[in-house]
């Protein structure tokens, strides 16, 4: 006899039966996630705690003898920004001698002291006489040119060449006539077709039009449009009476305003001139002409701008003559000034004009090996009173240096003497290296013996300081992103610190800081010297939360829906 139980069922009681073994799947799987959340909960505890103990193991030593305590005392303290480089004179005069020179000798060596006067170097009797004789050549040609155009002058009328309106007059008595032209361009302006113009911005204007224009004192004139283009309408209106640059209203035939500008002249001619000074103006604004017309006298006319280029070139070349002459005489090329020869190099010989010849001394700035061309330096000579040390200054740092600010530096060949110096030139050129942006400053020495060029030196420039600070070791500040604090207070028994106090900070440097707000003179600190800032902490302490294991099944957890092969949602660990 069959049990009840084992009848067969109806559909209604299999589907029944699945809802419910569904249903109990289900809450085993949300039973299991509240399990692996809570773990993971637990976990995060674990680590956090250990996190903290961590932070506390590295502000609290328990070793006694790494921990430091000062007082709060008062002193200055400063900022600097510091650098390196090497020494390398200031004060270099060069001697240069004309290429067509040749040298026959040195009677100095690199290194070597020179007074004024001192012969440098000898140069062949050949090159020095060709050259001697070259520029008295050039002189006499010179002469010769000069004579010619001693009977070249400038006009003393300047004139028109055809009829027009003056409109604008630049030029006055006593003026001088390139000094006018050198500022504006002309001495005078006129107006060729008998039209000033204005363009004004206006759509609803069309060539053709009349249109009133009313200058800056009410006067009105008729005005037409000549044409349009992209907008912009040129008006045109009589140039008698109008003055040029006003500024006009333009109002249309029913009187409204359809726009304003300024006047320029419709079709200009500039007047010029290039020497001579105004006696007399011939004509006035607004004044018609006609072509021929007298618009201006001159006066000292007589030299012509030829004459006076020649007369420079004469003047340069009886310079030369001089300083030929001079290295004749002496016996060869001297020095000008004393000071110590910093290099020496031999002038070569090459076909440049005998007429630019010359030996002279000049200033480092502006010489090079070939200072100029038909050139060659042959010696360097350094005054001995100056030196200079170039150091690369990174861009957050460059704005805070000026000229004049004090140095400190120190030469590590001499040894631990400082020397004061001063920031003379700061450069405004930038450097690129590897994504980095630096800057050049220049600080100045006084020369002493012991200096010499090439050494390597180290600078320290003074950018801001504070006297009658409150001064703490920038080892016992602690700062975060919002906040600065210190310890007041340490237990020997423990090693923990204790007393935190917030202080708000001034002027830092790599060994001080500034307390503003939170500390008073005499207050102790206690800190370690290789103590971090407590903010920065060993994030491994997270490393192994709670033996957690292997999380992956967790990612197989797909809510209990139902999957694509039709049967029911499966959960981790769920039969």
């Amino acid at each position: 006899m069959k049990k009840k139980n084992d009848l067969p069922r109806t559909d209604e009681e299999l589907l029944e039966m699945h809802r419910r073994e569904r249903t109990r799947h289900r809450r085993r799987g949300i039973i299991t996630l509240v399990v692996i959340v809570v773990v993971v909960l637990v976990a995060v505890a674990v680590g956090v705690n250990q996190a903290r103990k961590s932070i506390s193991a590295q502000v609290s030593s328990s070793d006694d003898s790494e921990v430091q305590s000062a007082e709060v005392t008062v002193g200055s303290i400063s900022t600097t920004v510091s650098g390196s480089g090497t020494l390398a004179d200031e004060d270099v005069e060069s001697v240069e001698i004309p290429d067509s020179l040749e040298i026959a000798d040195f009677y100095v060596e690199e290194g070597d002291t020179v007074s004024e006067g001192d012969l440098i170097a000898t140069v062949t009797n050949a090159s020095l006489l060709t050259a001697m004789s070259d520029a008295q050549a050039s002189l006499d040609t010179l002469d010769e040119e000069l004579e010619d155009a001693a009977d070249d002058e400038v006009e003393e009328e300047i004139t028109t060449s055809v009829s027009g309106r003056v409109k604008v007059i630049y030029a006055e008595e006593d003026d001088d006539v390139a000094t006018v032209m050198y500022e504006h361009g002309a001495l005078l302006l006129l107006s060729l077709d008998g039209y000033m113009a204005v363009d004004i911005t206006s759509e609803a204007l069309a060539a053709g039009d009349e249109v009133t224009v009313t200058d800056s004192d009410g006067e009105t004139y008729d005005g037409t449009v000549e044409e349009v283009v992209d907008g912009t309408a040129t008006v045109l209106l009589t140039d008698k009476g109008p003055v040029y640059g006003d500024e006009v209203t333009v109002t249309d035939s029913d009187g409204s305003e359809v726009g304003t500008g300024t006047l320029y002249i419709h079709s200009s001619l500039a007047i010029t001139g290039y020497a001579g000074t105004v006696e007399d103006l011939e004509v006035s604004e607004n004044e018609a002409v006609d072509a021929g017309d007298t618009l201006l006298t001159l006066t000292d006319t007589e030299t012509s701008a030829n004459y006076d280029a020649l007369l420079k070139e004469r003047e340069e070349m009886e310079d030369l003559l001089e300083d030929l002459i001079a290295i004749y005489k002496e016996g060869g090329v001297c020095a000008t000034v004393a000071g110590e020869i910093s290099s020496l190099s031999e002038s070569s010989s090459s076909s440049s004009s005998s007429s630019e010849m010359t030996a002279t001394m000049t200033d480092s700035s502006t010489s090079s090996d070939s200072s100029s061309s038909g050139y060659t330096t042959v010696a360097t000579i350094s005054t001995n009173e100056n030196m200079i040390i170039t150091i690369s200054v990174d861009e957050t740092d460059i704005l805070s240096l000026s000229e004049g600010q004090e140095a400190t530096v120190t030469i590590d060949s001499i040894g631990e003497d400082t020397y004061t110096g001063t920031v003379t030139e700061i450069s405004t050129t930038a450097e690129s290296s590897s994504g980095v942006t630096s800057y050049s400053a220049d600080i100045t020495i006084d020369k002493t013996d012991d200096m010499l060029s090439g050494m390597s030196a180290s600078v320290v420039i003074t950018i801001e300081g504070v006297d009658n600070a409150l001064l703490i070791p920038v080892d016992a500040l602690h700062q975060t992103s919002s906040t600065a604090y210190v310890y007041t207070e340490y237990d020997e028994s423990t090693g923990e610190f204790s007393g935190m106090v917030e202080v708000t900070v001034g002027l830092t440097n790599s060994s001080y800081a500034e307390i503003t707000e939170g500390l008073s003179e005499g207050d102790t600190v206690y800190y370690t010297e290789s103590s971090d800032d407590s903010s920065s902490f060993d994030m491994s302490s997270f490393g192994n939360m709670g033996n957690m294991g292997d999380m992956s099944d967790f990612s197989n957890f797909s809510g209990g829906s139902d999957n694509s092969s039709g049967g029911r949602g499966e959960m981790p660990g769920g039969n």
